[in-house]
């Protein structure tokens, strides 16, 4: 009896010696998204497990790394890339490799290693939300951007060479015109013209 009453004294500091903390929402775009978990420890870890799961209960394991604190960097390979540093205090990571079907929960765990005792502890979660496009929207989009091009330019064109033909069928209404009355003028001078001549031969055939 006194030896569980121990341990549960015991258990109860150490217990709350490790808490996570996680933001409510992030967003990633272009498939990836950054992710910052926050702990608090009594202890000042040296050695750490971070491990991402997915899902409101946490079932999918998505990253797992192992780090020892004098090399706080990690890298992680896989379906989804984790890489990020660890701190004293949080531990910043990017995701990569999620698609917009990956929306999700996702919990941080860590896990102290070193020093003694073994202490682990999960987040709550956070809300992932993947911004995506998909990529035959992408090609829909820029088909249509095309063909509304080609139209403005078959356009421009058809105005292009529409155009100076008024103008040229203006020039030739006013050469003819201007040809018209030109002969129209002569025909008349030629005739004002002739006209005395005849009026005198006339007379002098009279005589």
């Amino acid at each position: 009896m006194i030896i569980t009453l121990i341990r549960i004294f015991i258990y109860i500091p150490l217990g709350l010696a490790l808490d996570v903390s996680q933001p409510y929402r992030v967003v990633g775009n272009e498939r990836e998204v950054p992710l910052r978990c926050s702990f608090s420890s009594r202890l000042k870890p040296e050695e750490m497990q971070v491990s991402l799961y997915r899902g409101s209960h946490g079932r999918e394991k998505i990253c797992s790394a192992y780090v020892n604190l004098s090399e706080p960097y990690f890298t992680t390979v896989g379906t989804f890339n984790c890489s990020g540093k660890i701190s004293s205090k949080r531990v910043d990571m990017m995701i990569s490799g999620l698609r917009g079907n990956d929306t999700d929960i996702y919990r941080c765990e860590i896990e102290i290693i070193f020093p003694p005792p073994y202490l682990r502890k999960i987040g709550n979660g956070t809300i992932v939300y993947i911004q995506e496009t998909p990529i035959c929207s992408n090609a829909s989009t820029q088909s249509q951007i095309q063909g509304q091009n080609q139209a403005l330019e078959r356009e421009n064109d058809k105005y292009i060479n529409i155009g100076p033909l008024p103008l040229l069928y203006a020039i030739l209404i006013i050469a003819s015109c201007s040809f018209i009355l030109q002969m129209i003028t002569c025909k008349w001078r030629a005739s004002v013209s002739t006209a005395p001549m005849l009026s005198q031969k006339e007379r002098y055939m009279k005589f």
